[in-house]
């Protein structure tokens, strides 16, 4: 599992006005999932209630312009490469208490082309059988694809081979007699280098099944993808300054309490700096009426508080480093009060969405 605290890679990021620096670290963000159709913490039963798709369905040739006949793929394996991924990554995800999979289709129709969803009784029965919360049903898998080769002005040919797919899927939630539908789609393309002879840039392209049968692996983590919450990386800025040097040596060691403690008597806390004998007194004798000082360990404040999870406070110290900053008129001051507002504005936005989780 990632630590919602930050991976301290420092780089050194120089700032030539009134000779302080800035460091950069990274911080891994936790997103909601995309859809919120299925909810965490729940047991999960991937159904699968498609037909296989006829060989002569969906497959394009065309040579020097002219379309080819006859054109047959064997997709037999596309439906379970397909819901074999799915469950696989909602496993993986860690989000869900148990996720299985039911591989034999529930759909007992005849024709592939008209979509035929899962009734509610049999719905049900699943669940029951299987002590699901929900269903993930896979209503309908359509795989097509294009391959074409043509000669270029140079007399050279190029080939390429593009794949779709196309989806359709249910979720059912047991004791529930409304399912909810979603559609989920993926393109691929290959190309081949530019060659005389047509047959060997048709060979730069992959076999045309397995090809497809890979796009709907993918497809199926696209669909996992959907219901899990993200990881991004982003970067998160600390301010180096002579008064601070106590507080950024905790804080590379992930003593986040203690580098606040610093950097509170670099505010100028003057109960703090007379009331616990564990910090040293340097620092704050250096912070008493620095404003600049101040305005940079507001700043780092409202970092540290961020890594422990407490976004108030964080967002309170960014608001007091944008005051601060603007206790002088200078180009440097404004562009960091920007800075700010724009880091204050992540915070506000992280804090919205760990709500949601």
């Amino acid at each position: 599992m990632r630590s919602l605290s930050a991976i301290l890679m420092f780089v050194l990021l120089s700032i030539s006005t009134f000779a302080q620096e800035q460091w950069y670290f990274f911080v891994d963000e936790r997103y909601p999932a995309e859809s919120s159709l299925l909810k965490g913490k729940q047991r999960i039963l991937v159904v699968n209630n498609a037909l296989t798709q006829p060989h002569e369905f969906g497959h394009t040739t065309v040579l020097d312009g002219a379309n080819q006949a006859g054109v047959q793929v064997d997709l037999t394996r596309a439906i379970l490469s397909t819901l074999f991924t799915t469950t696989q990554s909602l496993e993986a995800s860690g989000s869900f208490e148990v996720v299985e999979l039911m591989d034999i289709s529930q759909n007992h129709t005849t024709n592939y082309y008209a979509r035929h969803l899962l009734g509610h009784t049999s719905a049900e029965e699943l669940c029951a059988n299987y002590q699901a919360d929900a269903l993930l049903i896979l209503n309908q898998l359509v795989l097509y694809d294009v391959l074409e080769s043509f000669p270029t002005e140079e007399g050279a040919y190029y080939a390429y081979l593009q794949a779709y797919a196309q989806s359709h899927w249910s979720v059912h939630y047991a004791g529930q007699s409304r399912d909810r539908s979603f559609t989920q789609s993926d393109t691929l393309l290959w190309e081949s280098d530019l060659h005389y002879h047509r047959t060997r840039s048709l060979n730069d392209l992959p076999d045309r099944q397995e090809a497809l049968l890979y796009l709907a692996q993918e497809l199926g983590n696209r669909v996992a993808n959907s219901f899990v919450p993200s990881w991004q990386t982003t970067r998160r800025y600390i301010y180096d300054h002579l008064a601070l040097q106590s507080g950024l040596r905790a804080f590379r060691y992930q003593r986040w309490a203690e580098a606040i403690d610093y950097w509170r008597l670099a505010m100028g806390d003057r109960q703090l700096a007379m009331g616990d004998g564990r910090l040293a007194m340097g620092d704050g004798q250096l912070a008493m009426g620095d404003k600049k000082a101040a305005a940079c360990a507001a700043a780092n404040i409202a970092i540290a508080y961020e890594m422990q999870g407490d976004y108030a406070s964080a967002c309170d110290y960014a608001q007091r480093a944008i005051r601060l900053f603007g206790a002088w008129k200078t180009a440097y001051a404004r562009q960091q009060q920007a800075n700010l507002r724009y880091y204050l504005a992540q915070l506000q936005a992280r804090q919205a969405r760990e709500r949601d989780l």
